[in-house]
């Protein structure tokens, strides 16, 4: 498998496992408790943040370790590659953030569209990810 095809799985399923638990967690603190502090909200966001730097570190220090750091430069199809799934990525991206910007602040405020934005970029993620490594399984056709 190729460095770039195994970073592309390990961050897709980092990201769904993740970003799952974080948002049940924000579910569960907001059934325990009427009102959540500040800090226990700024707190579960580092902590998913945090688990995603951890899961990023160790697979470049994975990568570094077993003697697979040395940089190669994409060829043409990794780059079609990449761009396919960045054009899918912008897309979801951007229909997430017009959500947020546009929608939730007439209904909703505060931390709310903190979620919103935060949804809206893993899911983004996800798809360019995850479209990438499918990209490598099944590879495209121009």
């Amino acid at each position: 498998m190729l460095p770039r095809e195994r970073f592309a799985w390990i961050w897709t399923i980092a990201l769904v496992l993740i970003g799952a638990a974080y948002f049940i967690a924000v579910a569960v603190q907001q059934q325990a408790h009427a009102e959540l502090g500040f800090l226990t909200r700024i707190a579960t966001l580092a902590v998913a943040l945090g688990s995603l730097a951890v899961v990023a570190g160790g697979e470049r220090l994975f990568a570094l370790l077993s003697g697979r750091h040395r940089y190669e430069a994409p060829d043409e199809r990794e780059r079609f590659m990449d761009a396919r799934a960045s054009t899918y990525a912008y897309y979801v991206l951007m229909a997430g953030m017009l959500i947020v910007g546009f929608v939730m602040p007439f209904g909703r405020g505060g931390w709310d569209i903190v979620h919103g934005a935060f949804l809206a970029v893993i899911a983004a993620e996800v798809v360019h990810h995850g479209s990438l490594a499918l990209a490598y399984r099944r590879g495209w056709r121009v």
